[in-house]
């Protein structure tokens, strides 16, 4: 009789266990990957080969790093639909830098910078001028664009120094740079969110931003904060980008940037409510939407239909979360 509290409390704890692991949406993003890849190399082997699976890492590398800071900035509360804009604005500073002779490491300083200015400049419009944030940032984006294209004319900024190519392009024992890049990038932001007192912060602040005021935390030093890293993040991006193709372009970034890397993040499992997510997550998910890029590409597929499986991801992505949410607070009771 003493054994069997034991026995279903054991067991209330193994099903706890296998639904909220069944609830992270890395299992099964990792499981779609598989699928296309499998249903993909059927139609082109060729897909699975090793240079085209480096297009795809290289490919995820831009989504990943961009993520990174809008994961943290939604886990936040926060939404900023700029990142587009300051993708090209952090690229295009940089390149024009190094037509002007700066040193590369100089100039990508300076480029990164001007994309946290960016981020910093949409904190205070949101705070100071309470201004909702999905309109603060659709403004940005159209200033930053405009901005863009005043200063450029309209012309892509080429050629680039050798030695900046080389940091988009090379690779060291076959691992490309950008993905290096990317695994710092995405180590960094993991350890903050998971293993510090910022992290936790950022947590409270986007499950609960009246509570977390309440509790003693800095509300708006915090939202400022990740602003600023997803302003810095989205030009660093945008450099990485240049180095790769060679070129400053004033087209890349724009709308469909900012659409693909919300897209990633939501499909990997941050929250629209803010609060919940992970890194880990969000790499999966940059990986799953370079695949599809990269699969319809390989099998032949009008690129149109591309946009439609975005949309269709994204809608599915939402869907999934309000789900998670519901039944993740329910095992927590």
């Amino acid at each position: 009789m003493t054994d069997q509290p034991v026995s279903v409390n054991s067991a209330a704890k193994k099903t706890r266990f296998t639904l909220e692991m069944f609830l992270r949406p890395e299992l099964t993003l990792i499981i779609v990957i598989v699928a296309i890849a499998i249903a993909t190399s059927f139609v082109n082997p060729n897909f699975l080969n090793i240079g085209n699976l480096t297009d795809i890492g290289r490919a995820a590398v831009i989504y990943f790093v961009m993520a990174c800071g809008a994961s943290l900035l939604m886990i936040g509360g926060g939404l900023d639909f700029s990142v587009g804009a300051v993708f090209t604005l952090g690229a295009i500073t940089t390149t024009m830098l190094l037509q002007a002779g700066v040193p590369w490491p100089i100039a990508i300083v300076v480029g990164v910078f001007v994309g946290g200015v960016a981020g910093y400049l949409n904190s205070q419009i949101i705070q100071k001028l309470h201004v909702p944030s999905i309109i603060a940032t659709l403004g940005s984006f159209y200033i930053f664009t405009g901005l863009t294209i005043q200063v450029t004319g309209g012309q892509d900024i080429l050629p680039l120094p050798r030695a900046f190519q080389v940091l988009g392009q090379g690779a060291i024992f076959g691992i490309p740079y950008v993905v290096l890049y990317a695994a710092v990038v995405g180590a960094a932001f993991w350890f903050v969110l998971e293993h510090t007192p910022f992290g936790v912060e950022v947590r409270a602040v986007g499950g609960n931003r009246e509570a977390a005021q309440a509790n003693g935390i800095k509300v708006e030093r915090v939202e400022r904060i990740i602003y600023i890293l997803g302003g810095a993040t989205a030009a660093f991006a945008g450099i990485i980008y240049a180095a790769r193709v060679g070129s400053g372009q004033v087209a890349a970034g724009g709308s469909a940037v900012t659409l693909t890397v919300i897209t990633a993040v939501l499909i990997g499992g941050v929250s629209l409510q803010g609060g919940l997510g992970t890194i880990t997550g969000i790499a999966v998910g940059a990986v799953l939407l370079s695949e599809i890029d990269n699969a319809l590409i390989v099998a032949s597929i009008p690129p149109q239909y591309n946009t439609i499986i975005v949309g269709v991801i994204l809608i599915a992505a939402v869907a999934v979360d309000h789900i998670r949410r519901q039944r993740l607070y329910r095992v927590k009771r």
